[in-house]
């Protein structure tokens, strides 16, 4: 008997169809005949350590509670947002959930654990943290906004890690070529580096370069660069003396000339965003970070510009010896840009990451969160910082020796200076990133880069101040009139007095930004 080929592919689907729903029908029998919970948690880092880590705090949390069972879900990161939205609409979501403030629908998906972090974290007994409340155990005190949703008042999120922008090296190479295996700790030390690198590429005819870097790595660096030559520029234009300048307000100030590109400070900054151009891998705003990591990995660079939740996976992937250090910024005591500068400078303020939220719908609360209590015990900490070799983010917990140069340096001045993107908002930073090339092209020069930003930075601010004032106006108006449909319909003797209206910071803001945009365009502010 001859069976056709599409005849043999319905049987082959048949039979899949029918394995497949043996395997889930078994699996529910196996969890309604068994006395163990079991709870699921998803997660999207897929870096180095870290899916081992998380193993091997499950094994160890089963230990102590053999009733629960813990499954880790590993998805890839370009798929996991749709995925766990998907999830949780079609109510198939984990007990627990990597997820992030930014993304939606929160208060729909997720539930609040605010009454059990004012309690203290059991797992913490016999330490230094026991009875303080679980909250206060962390290094930021729960104040991420991973942590803490503002919108919501109250508390969602329980948070792993916490991470930075650093230098990796090459330690074999590095005492190859210097003689030394320990890192620049000043901005000359660095520049001389530089120099060694390539007279020893030289010398050895290697496609070798100082450091390694793309498109996406450098953004942070830059910015640290720039807050570190500005910080008197910003003190000048902090007004309201809260070491901070906000993007809105500096967008405003731009336009009404109180500063400008042509600053000494800012030509400065620009001189050694040059100059840190010069030492990156030819062509580097054109490469993705893979091609970096390649280049670093291969031997082809010295050093590497990564976050530390990569780091990890360096570990795994280099046949070297690992070493990272802080990006060495010009000091006081630079002949050339010391008096730009007041040291030290912070890497500003602390916030956790990698947050995991409870489902709304679990049937495994109580599990749910006492797995969480673990996971951010000292002990559970300490287990992930090893496994991992990424930061713990409980108090008293020492981050692994690899991790330990990762550790973020909060102290010192820190204004949060966006010379890079005035007004805050996409138009004005995404002009200015587009055109860094101006610098770091060849034939580049700060005097082109000036003159590209002196030619477009103004009206890439107004456009993007002009959305905001309609979407000002838009919202008082729908504030206003349901301020006054509640008032005009409620009974006269339950009439609120008085009415309610959008708030005065909201209001001023408009008015200000008006202003702003009123004033003569001038191609040079």
């Amino acid at each position: 008997m001859k069976f056709s080929g599409r005849l043999i592919a319905f049987l082959l689907l048949g039979l899949a169809y029918a394995v497949a729903t043996f395997l889930v029908l078994r699996h529910t029998m196996d969890e309604v005949r068994s006395d163990r919970v079991t709870i699921r948690m998803s997660q999207w880092q897929l870096e180095g350590g870290v899916r081992e880590a998380i193993d091997a705090i499950i094994r160890r949390y089963e230990q102590l509670n053999p009733r629960v069972h813990v499954v880790q879900i590993a998805v890839p990161d370009p798929v996991y947002q749709p995925w766990i939205q998907t999830q949780m609409i079609g109510d198939t979501g984990p007990d627990l959930a990597e997820y992030s403030w930014g993304w939606p629908d929160i208060a729909r998906n997720f539930q609040p654990i605010t009454a059990e972090v004012m309690q203290p974290n059991p797992y913490n007994r016999g330490t230094p943290l026991a009875g303080r409340p679980w909250r206060d155990t962390f290094i930021d005190g729960m104040t991420s906004s991973d942590n803490y949703v503002q919108a919501l008042s109250d508390y969602f999120g329980v948070s792993l890690t916490t991470h930075v922008m650093r230098i990796v090296f090459n330690r074999p190479l590095l005492r190859d070529i210097t003689g030394r295996d320990t890192p620049p700790r000043t901005y000359r030390e660095l520049l001389a580096l530089c120099d060694k690198v390539h007279a020893y590429d030289r010398a050895h005819r290697l496609d070798l370069v100082p450091l390694a870097n793309s498109r996406t790595t450098h953004i942070n660096l830059t910015g640290e660069v720039m807050a570190s030559l500005t910080p008197r520029l910003s003190a000048q234009m902090d007004f309201q003396h809260r070491l901070k300048l906000d993007p809105a307000d500096l967008g405003v100030a731009y336009l009404r000339g109180e500063w400008s590109y042509d600053s000494p400070d800012l030509t400065a900054a620009f001189d050694v965003l040059r100059e840190f151009g010069a030492m990156c891998t030819p062509g580097f705003m054109q490469r993705e970070r893979d091609s970096a990591l390649t280049d670093f990995v291969a031997g082809r660079a010295l050093m590497m510009v990564t976050p530390s939740w990569e780091a990890s996976s360096l570990l795994q992937l280099c046949p070297f010896a690992l070493g990272a250090f802080r990006f060495p910024y010009p000091r006081e005591d630079d002949p050339v840009y010391g008096r730009f500068t007041t040291s030290p400078m912070s890497e500003g303020q602390l916030f956790t990451g990698m947050p995991f939220y409870v489902n709304r719908h679990t049937r495994h609360r109580a599990e749910a969160i006492d797995f969480l209590r673990f996971m951010s015990s000292q002990e559970g900490a300490a287990i992930f910082t090893r496994v991992s070799n990424w930061q713990p983010v409980t108090l008293g917990v020492k981050a692994s020796d690899f991790a330990d140069q990762f550790k973020l340096q909060p102290d010192g001045y820190c204004w949060y200076a966006g010379f890079l993107g005035p007004s805050g908002h996409p138009d004005a930073s995404k002009f200015i990133q587009s055109e860094l090339g101006q610098l770091w092209n060849n034939g580049g020069s700060v005097d082109a880069f000036r003159r590209v930003l002196r030619a477009g930075v103004a009206d890439k601010v107004r456009d993007d101040f002009r959305r905001d004032i309609i979407a000002g106006v838009s919202n008082a108006r729908r504030e206003d009139v349901a301020a006054v449909a509640a008032a005009e319909l409620a009974p006269a003797n339950a009439r609120a007095e008085p009415v309610r209206l959008m708030t005065v910071g909201n209001e001023i803001y408009i008015y200000q930004t008006r202003a702003a945009l009123a004033l003569p365009v001038r191609s040079t502010p």
